[in-house]
């Protein structure tokens, strides 16, 4: 697979507050002229945007914590906020909330307002809506001004709120696709990828994360995986981003999931939070400038997750169920795919299960099977199943006393996950032993899965490679490797190595300027620096 034949993802919820100085505060007062003397504090017109009509309403905030300036042409203690309020087909909205915005702000008590913004005058914008990307806000933004001026008989500048500051700040913006539910059970069951993420992560010094499970009404009715940033870099590791991963069905969910109803199937989700990214009052958004390398690290991750449960990622009818705004077909973004960073743990677990069962009498051993398969039977019943007496069942019980229970008679296993589990490997021994041979086969280097993995997995398992310090703004790649600054000497060839890793970085979505200020850090460098950056080798 190449790093884009995947499915394309879909926006579902954005939270974002958009900076405008280039006019200063001319749009604020124009957008007061419109809804205070145009229509008088409140307008609400309806327009085919081209998707069908949208319901527009236009209307203002009076009792705002905004303190105007002598010099301003307001009369009142308190500058106003204006809002926008779109509705399209397809449960499209759009929310816009205009504020002023100029150097020492204050209350209307005088006090002074602590705000994020860039300085100067002018406009900002704080967005929120949903199934929109986030080119279509700005152009939801535009029509909606310019229909309401129209209605109104008077002219609102096309030239206002074209060009976001760069220093924007993105606080959630979510992708999703639509599973279908036998699908979906790949992520959230007791042996699927959420559950395999949350084991990895117990044991890693230094990792948050917080894993919500709620089986109401149906099993994944909605799963939530929260991942801090360090966390995050544990599944990929050049990812920076604080993130949640969630599986969910609607509110009500459908009895039954049907071919014409698209709500019945649950969505998966991988969203953004700045409350996430970071901790307490040191939480990060994210800048406008930076919002290609949000969403390619959301899609990433959305897809290798996927991947890593056994969910087939190229768009395909039995996998992915089509709504209003989720379609079935190719991305056109960029990403990196990246092995499976569990298998470890899952080799561990299985390995160990599979020995717990090789050690068995064989009437303990048909004893688990059974009950495993059965959910629980009476002693005489185990006796007719298994072929053994019931003297030897009960010895059968004392030998497995940790994971069966006896409950007047009744013999079940102790726990549901511990009786799925055993029921999986009970079920297909043969195939979970190869399972777990080519999981230990990868932990040495054996690559069974290489033509999976995108090209920067492969260039880093090749080479040994982690990436450190993306955070502090100056990201080293270290190398567990001994390399040559010779080509003539027999290890590998450090500016080739670097040229190849720039390749498979820039193939898989990422800044090409962000590698070359990488700083390098090898094992040894024969006849050259173990250290250095790296651009003075891609020349």
């Amino acid at each position: 697979m190449s790093q884009n034949e995947h499915v394309a993802t879909a926006f579902h919820e954005v939270d974002m507050f958009l900076w405008f100085t280039e006019h200063g505060l001319s749009p604020y007062w124009a957008i007061g002229n419109l809804c205070i003397n145009a229509y008088d504090g409140y307008g609400e017109v309806f327009a085919d945007m081209g998707d069908g009509d949208w319901r527009i309403r236009l209307n203002y905030n009076a009792e705002t914590g905004i303190a105007p300036r002598e010099s301003d042409p307001i009369g009142s203690e308190r500058a106003y906020e204006f809002k926008v309020h779109a509705d399209g087909p397809g449960e499209q909205k759009a929310d816009f909330v205009f504020s002023p915005r100029w150097d020492d702000q204050k209350k209307p008590d005088g006090e002074q307002m602590r705000r994020p913004w860039c300085g100067g005058e002018g406009v900002q914008i704080h967005v929120q809506g949903s199934n929109l990307t986030y080119d279509e806000y700005l152009y939801v933004l535009q029509r909606s001004l310019q229909e309401l001026s129209t209605h109104a008989g008077t002219d609102f500048n096309r030239r206002y709120f074209n060009s976001p500051r760069p220093e924007s700040n993105i606080v959630t913006t979510e992708l999703y696709v639509r599973l279908v539910r036998e699908m979906s059970m790949k992520l959230v069951r007791s042996s699927g990828i959420f559950m395999k993420i949350m084991h990895l992560l117990a044991d890693q010094e230094g990792t948050e994360w917080v894993y919500k499970g709620d089986n109401t009404d149906i099993v994944g009715k909605r799963h939530a995986f929260d991942l801090s940033p360090k966390a995050s870099r544990e599944l990929v590791s050049d990812h920076r981003l604080g993130k949640r991963a969630k599986c969910y069905h609607l509110k009500y969910v459908r009895e039954e999931e049907t071919s014409d109803d698209p709500l019945s199937s649950p969505k998966f989700g991988v969203a953004f939070h700045k409350s996430l990214n970071g901790i307490g009052s040191k939480t990060r958004s994210v800048k406008w400038s930076d919002r290609n390398d949000l969403l390619r690290e959301l899609e990433e991750t959305l897809i290798n997750m996927l991947r890593w449960a056994g969910v087939p990622v190229t768009p395909d009818l039995t996998t992915f169920v089509e709504d209003d705004h989720f379609s079935v077909e190719y991305s056109k973004r960029c990403i990196g795919l990246f092995s499976d960073p569990t298998p470890e743990i899952e080799a561990d677990q299985e390995v160990q299960m599979l020995r717990v069962l090789s050690r068995l009498s064989p009437s303990a051993d048909a004893l688990l099977r059974t009950v495993a398969t059965d959910g629980g039977q009476r002693y005489d019943e185990l006796a007719e199943d298994t072929g053994y007496s019931i003297s030897q069942i009960y010895r059968a019980i004392d030998e497995v006393s940790e994971l069966v229970v006896n409950e007047n008679g009744l013999v079940k296993m102790f726990s549901e996950k511990v009786r799925q589990e055993i029921q999986v490997i009970a079920e297909s021994v043969e195939d979970r032993v190869m399972s777990a041979a080519d999981r230990v086969a990868q932990l040495c280097n054996v690559e069974t899965r290489s033509a999976a993995d995108g090209a920067l997995q492969q260039w880093m398992n090749k080479y040994a490679v982690e990436f450190e310090g993306l955070d502090d703004g100056r990201g080293r790649l270290r190398f567990d490797t001994i390399l040559s600054e010779l080509k003539s000497l027999s290890d590998p060839h450090l500016a080739t190595v670097l040229r190849e890793g720039f390749d498979a970085w820039t193939s898989a979505g990422r800044d090409a300027l962000d590698f070359e200020k990488f700083e390098y850090k090898a094992k040894a460098v024969r006849c050259g620096s173990d250290a250095g950056m790296v651009r003075q080798h891609l020349r």
